[in-house]
C-alpha cells in the first residue's frame, strides 16, 4: 500500500524519505488520517455549551496564564542539566547590549 498514491509526483523513494523523518507521524496515519480534517468542534468547546460557560478558559482542561505557563504543572520549567544532556542539547546564552 503507498500511502502518497493519491499525491502526484510522488514514488517510493519520497515515502521513504517521508518515513525517514517523520516516522512516528507517519506510521500514526497507517492507522488513519482523524476523521474531522482539522474541524472538530474540541470536547472543551462541548463542555463549555453545555454548562452554559462564556469563557473558554473557564472549561479548559488544561488552562494556562496570557504568558502560556501552566500553573497546574508548573510548565515550562528550566530543563536538568542531565536533560539537556539526554537530549544533546546546549544551552547558549547571549548578553544584551545596554
Amino acid at each position: 500500500h503507498r500511502h502518497f498514491a493519491q499525491v502526484p509526483g510522488t514514488d517510493q523513494q519520497h515515502d521513504d524519505a517521508v518515513e525517514e523523518r517523520f516516522g512516528g507521524l507517519y506510521r500514526a496515519f497507517q492507522y488513519g488520517a482523524p476523521p474531522h480534517g482539522g474541524m472538530a468542534a474540541g470536547i472543551d468547546r462541548v463542555v463549555m455549551l453545555l454548562v452554559g460557560a462564556r469563557n473558554l478558559r473557564e472549561v479548559t482542561m488544561f488552562p494556562m496564564n496570557q504568558q502560556a505557563y501552566d500553573l497546574l504543572m508548573s510548565a515550562p520549567s528550566e530543563a536538568s542539566p542531565q536533560q539537556l544532556r539526554e537530549l544533546s542539547l546546549r544551552v547558549a546564552v547571549t548578553k544584551k547590549e545596554g
